[in-house]
């Protein structure tokens, strides 16, 4: 008989002890692969927080900075306005490779506005290197065109009514995991007719050139520290202060860290009750079928054919389970991304699918070590039994 019939013949005799070996694996899977996404989703949502490829410090009202964490961490719409112009004062220190400025606008609930509490960014294409980063083109921005974040269910050629102007979507930004998603981006030529309108008089003053962040990059081999302090001493008597990003974002770190752990530790108690139960149930499972190999031994089946059918009958049900697992984690991370990101208040980015495939692999391995050290049992059972004792009767 062919090894893949008669294997599909033993499941399905035995289908309560193949339903629990498929749902061992189900859950092993489940446990790895979801909590891995999990947490590699978090570390990927807040890894341009950290290190160069973002911006090195920012420049905010102190004041502000909780409203800077909402927005920039948990996307909730806020206006900030600097009263004094600080950019000229740290441009030329020592060690600055770029500033950009950003202006955050929050809309209101009038008839000007197409619904309340979208956030506005107001950026400067001649100098930003943060929205191009997400833009996946070059945009240049004409008159009232604007970009959306990924999390505003826009599509390129859309138009949307902000303080009484239509502006055209130009183009989606790629996800970044952060506030962002959420916000609309429009040039800062638009945002200062905007605020220099007697009709929102009382929100800006008609005012030109108002900032709410100033972004800076350090040159390569700049000392953060001292050039942080430099600029502090440049901002002072102003309401602005300088923060590393590190140092903005350190107490996001530790609930980052913290909420990976804590998930971590839940999914490998789920594990480890599963990979019991799985060697308790092949334990059980060759104790049970132990005749059936002798009896085959003993009719001239040989031994290699033997552990064929074992294995395949393990490796059939492990790849049904890790299956199931994977799909089943797919189907509730992938649909609900945007609520589980709105629901944790913290950078949330799904992972690259070349990084999914890796987590893939490497939960699948995992599997495969845990299914091997397992049915070793059997086989060792198997090799070293002589057929008659196989078929004698357990006490």
């Amino acid at each position: 008989m062919k090894t893949g019939k008669y294997v599909l013949q033993v499941i399905s005799r035995s289908a309560f002890r193949s339903t629990v070996i498929f749902i061992l694996f189900f859950v092993i899977t489940a446990c790895l692969f979801g909590t891995g996404l999990f947490t590699e989703n978090l570390k990927n949502g807040s890894q341009k927080l950290y290190g160069r490829s973002y911006a090195d410090m920012m420049i905010v009202p102190e004041a502000y900075l909780d409203n800077t964490r909402d927005l920039l961490f948990k996307g909730k719409a806020c206006s900030i306005m600097f009263k004094d112009d600080v950019m000229s004062r740290i441009t030329d220190i020592e060690g600055t490779e770029t500033v950009t400025p950003q202006l955050y606008m929050e809309t209101l609930a009038l008839s000007c506005c197409a619904e309340e509490g979208i956030q506005i960014v107001a950026f400067d294409p001649k100098t930003d290197f943060a929205v191009s980063q997400w833009s996946g083109s070059s945009h240049e921005l004409n008159g009232y065109e604007a970009l959306a974040g990924s999390g505003g269910n826009f599509s390129k050629g859309d138009t949307i009514t902000l303080f009484g102007r239509d502006f055209t979507i130009a183009g989606i930004l790629e996800e970044t995991g952060m506030g962002y998603d959420n916000s609309i981006f429009i040039p800062y030529s638009a945002a200062n007719e905007i605020t220099a309108s007697e009709q929102y008089k009382f929100m800006f003053g008609e005012k030109t050139g108002i900032v709410s962040m100033l972004l800076v990059k350090l040159e390569k081999d700049a000392d953060i520290s001292m050039v942080t302090k430099r600029m502090n001493e440049a901002l002072e008597g102003t309401e602005a202060k300088v923060y590393p990003v590190d140092e903005l974002s350190a107490d996001l770190k530790s609930h980052i860290d913290l909420m990976s752990n804590l998930v971590g530790i839940v999914s490998a108690c789920a594990v480890i009750i599963a990979v019991v139960s799985l060697f308790a149930m092949v334990t059980l499972t060759f104790r049970q079928r132990r005749r059936i190999a002798g009896s085959m031994l003993a009719a001239g089946c040989p031994r290699s054919r033997v552990l064929k059918y074992f294995a395949f009958e393990y490796l059939l049900l492990f790849a049904a389970g890790a299956a199931a697992g994977m799909v089943l984690i797919c189907i509730i991370l992938l649909p609900l991304h945007e609520q589980v990101k709105a629901a944790l208040d913290m950078p949330y980015k799904l992972i690259s699918p070349a990084g999914a495939f890796s987590l893939a692999a490497r939960t699948l391995g995992i599997d495969l070590v845990m299914l091997a050290a397992a049915v070793s049992v059997t086989f060792a059972g198997i090799l070293r039994t002589e057929p008659a004792l196989l078929m004698e009767e357990q006490t």
